[in-house]
């Protein structure tokens, strides 16, 4: 369900229209992918994860 909701609203650009997508946006979707990275690394025990 959360991978679904995260899917529908990369498909809609965050809620964005993408002739208005700023710098701004930019940093905001680098920390979307930072959180990201922290839950795969967490799973697959990789990154600062890794044993």
């Amino acid at each position: 369900m959360m991978l679904e909701r995260l899917e529908s609203l990369s498909d809609d650009h965050f809620k964005n229209h993408p002739d208005e997508i700023h710098w701004g946006h930019v940093g905001t979707l680098k920390h979307y992918a930072g959180l990201l990275r922290q839950i795969t690394d967490s799973a697959y025990k990789e990154g600062e994860h890794a044993p």
